[in-house]
């Protein structure tokens, strides 16, 4: 059965870190954002960062910034900045992907009044209470274009507001579309661990025979 099986076209790299993103004054002390290389070469890719600011009213913001000649998948709020989308599961991010020209993009605010005899918030964004929701994005590596993807859990209670990256995934073969989130089998993936060895892709499938063999084709499908 092994030899029946074509070599993958391509590999996704998915990187499994629970990474929380500190919540920070915009003043003082100074912001601590969070950065991540998709590709694991010491090269940031992208740098998150969430952020209050309180006077006589508050505000809270999650944003991203991408580095190096990147770009986040998001739409433009007619505002100050972009609005990163909320994708889901299998969403395909690629060259046909909408990428906000703008540098910075906000993932989700909070922003209202905390006076001591009123209370009051409103939530700008769709990630809040969505649990395991991801980033598009694209990057750079020598120069050419791949597409990943960042898993983000993002917590929006009464009174609180708490952001953590729970992994993130590129595609080797530059200007290939992935498939947001990890495939329900491991053909033509790797895992690299909290500290950064890769393990081996899973193709245990194969010794179902025909059925097996059928589901690792399924899946390189779903990477094209």
């Amino acid at each position: 059965m092994l030899a029946l099986a074509q070599p993958a076209k391509g590999e996704v790299i998915i990187t499994e870190k629970t990474i929380p993103i500190p919540i920070s004054s915009y003043f003082f002390p100074p912001p601590k954002p969070v950065l991540i290389s998709l590709n694991n070469n010491t090269i940031n890719d992208f740098y998150f960062l969430l952020y209050s600011f309180a006077y006589h009213s508050f505000r809270i913001d999650l944003t991203v910034r991408p580095l190096e000649g990147g770009a986040v998948a998001a739409s433009w709020n007619g505002k100050d900045s972009s609005s990163a989308f909320a994708l889901r599961h299998g969403a395909k991010i690629g060259p046909s992907a909408h990428f906000s020209s703008r540098g910075q993009a906000n993932i989700e605010r909070a922003q209202g009044n905390d006076a001591s005899s009123h209370y009051s918030r409103n939530l700008y964004g769709k990630w809040g209470g969505n649990a395991d929701r991801f980033l598009g994005v694209r990057f750079l590596i020598n120069g050419e274009t791949h597409y990943g993807w960042v898993r983000l859990t993002v917590t929006t209670e009464p009174r609180g507001f708490s952001a953590t990256i729970t992994g993130y995934a590129y595609e080797t073969i530059a200007n290939k579309t992935i498939v947001a989130g990890p495939p329900s089998t491991a053909a033509g993936v790797q895992l690299q661990q909290n500290d950064g060895s890769l393990g081996s892709p899973v193709l245990g499938m194969l010794a179902l025979g025909a059925s097996g063999l059928s589901m690792w084709r399924r899946d390189e499908a779903l990477l094209q």
